[in-house]
């Protein structure tokens, strides 16, 4: 077969290797001319890459300088000082010390004898102002939560000063934090400070009180609860028997610290609240709540605790009879548990199968 005669008018194009040219659109005079590829401009890539990468850098360089303001002067021992030359913003400086106190990286300023005496003369000297306004009661609320981190008897004095002190209902939040910090102080004396009577004596009368008449009973029963998880934690005879009274109050949460704070020391008196805690129709324990995930947040609360203080309690007390408890325990495992996500249901499942597999094979060991 003879080759057909090149055409001396194609283009270039088409006379490369062979290469037909691609067929131009009906109407064309021509075939369609592609624009040539180029490598990108330097011009492009500052656009594309280098602008960008500098903008987020200027971000990151002021979020860092931001930071370091912040933390300019968050040495505790500085922030003591300051907290002497009072302002509005204060109990900020207040709460930030107490997040301090609780990091392991200064566990040592906990035994600062001087450090704890600077920062309990300044709750004793708000205390005695009476200042009932917001900024004065969250100063006297972070005081407190500062000084229960210190491992120094002579915080104790101004906390008890604190728990008791009550000129209107704001300062119940102060008796709480106070509170909240005598437990948190007396969790880190393994037992010695039950022997404190001034300690126990004043959370043994503020778990007796009760609100006058519809005055602030949700606060009081709230101050109550806290005074039925420090007892918890003090131990000895005199809060235990207190606390089995409690089993009955008619305040859930006070009921329930109860319950845990009787399990922590073996005290089989906390078997029937305790398995109030683990049913998992319990719908008792966030009847109070404003809201439907409220209410479930709350459940959850209450069902997890009750594991631990089921675990606790048989832990505690070789001589338990268990069957009750391991029977709620499995109840829990088996049950469906609509009320929570998956995840959560599952975690449940899984704290309860723990408590269970502890209690039996404590029993197997005796």
């Amino acid at each position: 077969m003879s080759e057909l005669p090149e055409n001396p008018d194609a283009p270039p194009a088409a006379k490369n290797a062979g290469a037909q040219a691609p067929p131009g659109k009906p109407g064309d005079d021509g075939p369609i001319s592609l624009p040539p590829v180029q490598p990108p401009s330097a011009t492009f890539i500052l656009q594309l890459f280098v602008i960008p990468l500098v903008i987020v850098s200027i971000i990151v360089m002021v979020w860092l300088m931001f930071s370091w303001l912040a933390h300019m002067g968050s040495d505790p021992r500085d922030m003591v000082r300051d907290l002497k030359r009072l302002n509005d913003v204060s109990w900020q400086r207040a709460l930030t010390l107490a997040d301090v106190l609780r990091n392991p990286a200064y566990d040592d300023l906990k035994d600062d004898v001087e450090m704890a005496t600077d920062l309990a003369a300044v709750l004793e000297g708000q205390i005695e102002a009476a200042s009932m306004e917001d900024p004065a009661i969250k100063l006297r609320m972070f005081l407190c939560r500062a000084l229960g981190e210190f491992r120094v008897p002579d915080v104790v004095p101004v906390l008890l000063t604190a728990a008791r002190s009550e000129r209107e209902p704001a300062e119940i939040d102060v008796r709480r934090a106070a509170l909240q910090a005598l437990a948190v102080f007396a969790n880190q004396q393994e037992g010695q400070f039950r022997h404190r009577e001034d300690v126990l004596q004043t959370v043994l009368d503020i778990s007796r009180e009760r609100a006058a008449g519809d005055a602030e009973p949700t606060l009081r029963d709230e101050l109550r609860s806290n005074a039925a998880f420090v007892l918890g934690v003090l131990g000895g005879q005199a809060a235990r028997d207190r606390l089995a009274l409690m089993l009955n109050d008619a305040n859930t949460n006070a009921r329930y610290n109860a319950a845990l704070g009787l399990a922590r020391h073996g005290d089989e008196r906390a078997a029937p609240v305790l398995l109030e805690m683990l049913d998992p129709t319990n719908e008792v324990s966030a009847e109070h709540e404003p809201t439907e995930t409220a209410q479930a947040s709350k459940r959850l609360a209450v069902i997890k605790n009750g594991i631990e203080g089921a675990a606790q309690l048989a832990a505690g007390n070789p001589e338990l009879e268990t069957k009750p408890l391991v029977d709620a325990l499995q109840a829990v495992i088996d049950s469906d548990l609509s009320l929570f996500h998956a995840r959560v249901r599952r975690g449940i499942q899984i704290n309860a199968q723990e408590a269970l597999m502890k209690i039996q094979a404590q029993e197997l060991a005796q």
